[in-house]
C-alpha cells in the first residue's frame, strides 16, 4: 500500500510548486474524509490551477475511497483497553512479525497517535485509515530485556494505558503490575521482540529507556501496516473484529 503514500506525497509537492509560482494560493483538505481540496483565494490565476490539480486530486480521492474491509460491529478506542486498542496492537504485532521474519512478544501504539475514537460498524476504507494514523511513523522492532520491557510498561500505566498485544497486566498506582508476557511472568533478565513505531523507540512520550536500544525498520509505515492487516483479514474471507481481553486493567 505504499503507492498511496508516495501518490499523497507527490501531490503535496505539486501543491508546494503550485502555491509558490501563484504566490496567493493556499490549500487544504474539504473534509477529513479527503473528499476534495478545496482552493481558496482572491487570485484569478486559481481557476487555472484548480484545473491542473484536479486530475491529481481526483486520483487522492479515488484511492481514500477503497474498501479494505468492513467491520463486524463498532470499535471504540478507551482507557485502560477498547476493542480498537486491541485490533490496532494486534495489527502491529502481527505485521511485525510478517515484515521481520521472527516471533514478536509483545507491540505496542501510543494511545495519543491515534486519532480516531470511534470505528462504526460497516465498509473501512483507506482514507478511514488515514484518519486513524495520519502520521508517518514507521513500524520497528527491539530487543528489550525484561527489566526495559518493564519500565515501558511503567510508563504506558502512567497514562493509563496503551494499544498492547501479547502482554497483560494491571494498573496499579499507576505502575504495571501483574505482567504476562505470552502468557508467562514477565522476566527480568529475559529478552523479547518488540514491535513499537520509531516515534516511540526514539524516546517519544518520555519512553527514554528505548533510545539506547538498537532499532530495525523495513521501511513499513504504521499506518501500512493497518492496511496490510485489514486486507488480509478480508481475503480470508472474514470480518475484522476485536473483542476485550482484559490485557490491561485497573486494580480494583
Amino acid at each position: 500500500m505504499s503507492m498511496f503514500s508516495s501518490a499523497s506525497i507527490r501531490i503535496i509537492g505539486l501543491l508546494t510548486i503550485c502555491t509558490a509560482i501563484a504566490c496567493t494560493g493556499s490549500y487544504s483538505p474539504a473534509t477529513v474524509q479527503y473528499d476534495k481540496v478545496r482552493i481558496t483565494t482572491e487570485s484569478p490565476k486559481d481557476k487555472n490551477l484548480e484545473q491542473l490539480l484536479k486530475p491529481y486530486s481526483d486520483s487522492v480521492n479515488h484511492s481514500m475511497n477503497i474498501v479494505v474491509g468492513e467491520l463486524e460491529r463498532e470499535l471504540e478506542k478507551k482507557l485502560p483497553e477498547g476493542t480498537l486498542n486491541n485490533l490496532l496492537a494486534d495489527a502491529m504485532q502481527v505485521e511485525a512479525s510478517k515484515a521481520f521474519g521472527v516471533p514478536v512478544d509483545a507491540a505496542f501504539v501510543n494511545y495519543g497517535g491515534v486519532r480516531t475514537s470511534q470505528l462504526p460498524a460497516g465498509p473501512i476504507t483507506i482514507g478511514k485509515v488515514y484518519e486513524i494514523m495520519p502520521f508517518d511513523n514507521l513500524l520497528i522492532i527491539q530487543e528489550l530485556k525484561g527489566s526495559v520491557l518493564q519500565q515501558l510498561l511503567n510508563r504506558i500505566a502512567e497514562r493509563g494505558g496503551w494499544p498492547s498485544a501479547g502482554v497483560q497486566f494491571t494498573i496499579k498506582d499507576k505502575k504495571a503490575v501483574d505482567v504476562l508476557v505470552g502468557g508467562k511472568p514477565l522476566d527480568p533478565s529475559a529478552n523479547y521482540i518488540v514491535a513499537n513505531s520509531d516515534y516511540i523507540a526514539n524516546g517519544g512520550d518520555d519512553c527514554d529507556m528505548l533510545t539506547p536500544i538498537p532499532q530495525q525498520n523495513k521501511g513499513v509505515l504504521v499506518r501500512d501496516a493497518f492496511l496490510h492487516y485489514f486486507q488480509s483479514i478480508t481475503a480470508a474471507g472474514k470480518k475484522i473484529n476485536a473483542q476485550i481481553e482484559n490485557r490491561v486493567r485497573y486494580a480494583q
